[in-house]
Formats: structure tokens, sequence, C-alpha cells
């Protein structure tokens, strides 16, 4: 599994394994893809709320990058809706 230099460091800085900061930098990348995503919308941060099923303030803290306990399931989940898409691919 390929994890950049800083999240590597950082996860070892903390005393979490190379599998927790995987999971600490795939969701990095999502969160920032929701932000994007959100602010470049063109659904209400309360139709976006309604599609994935939480609150309109949550979908406004994830697009200004203030939310700190967002699940990546929400973020798979607002990927899908605002993409129309699957979120991601996995290949084995």
């Amino acid at each position: 599994m390929k994890i950049n230099k800083e999240t590597k460091k950082l996860a070892e800085d903390l005393g979490l394994s190379e599998v927790d900061a995987f999971i600490m930098e795939l969701k990095s990348k999502l969160y920032i893809k929701c932000s994007k995503l959100i602010k470049s919308s063109k659904l209400s941060h309360e139709q976006i709320a309604k599609h994935i099923g939480t609150s309109r303030s949550r979908i406004n803290r994830i697009s200004n990058m203030g939310e700190n306990s967002v699940s990546i399931e929400i973020l798979l989940k607002l990927i899908a809706v605002l993409e129309g898409k699957a979120a991601i691919k996995i290949a084995a």
C-alpha cells in the first residue's frame, strides 16, 4: 500500500500502524474531493443533505473543511450523489 511520506511520518509520530496511516490518507483525499464537489454542485446544501441522510449544517462544515468527525461512509455517499456514480473502484 502506498502512503505519502508526510502521512507515514505523522502516523509513526502518533504510534499508528501503516494501515491506520493508509486510512488517514484515504479519508483526507476523500474529504478534499467532497469539499470541492459540494462547492461546485448546483444542488443546495439542504438538497445534498437529504440525499445522503445528514444535516445541512454538516454539509456546510464539510464544504468549508471544518468537520472533523465525518465518516468514510458519509464521504463516499457524498461523492456517489454528487458525481452520480460509484465513488471508488477497488482493484484486486
